[in-house]
């Protein structure tokens, strides 16, 4: 997991230049129209601040988990072969 935060980081800044641009739902205007470009960029930086921890956090602690699980399994059968 540690390996992909450089990658995070570069989508993370492309995301911010790019989501201005992106048109909402529903065909709403594009965040460019309503706002500044350096506030959306802001606006869209901080986001992902905010949720790519929370996303990578999640999916450590799944990661952890499942490797929890597959050492509970491999001691059982161990276990099990021992008798």
């Amino acid at each position: 997991m540690k390996k992909r935060i450089p990658l995070g980081i570069i989508i993370g800044i492309a995301f911010s230049l790019l989501f201005p641009y992106l048109p909402g739902k529903r065909g709403r205007r594009p965040m460019i129209e309503t706002w500044e470009y350096h506030n959306a960029v802001i606006f869209s930086a901080i986001i992902f601040i905010i949720i790519y921890p929370i996303g990578y956090t999640m999916g450590k602690s799944k990661l952890e988990k499942k490797l929890r699980e597959l050492k509970l399994k491999k001691h059982l059968t161990e276990k099990e072969q021992r008798k």
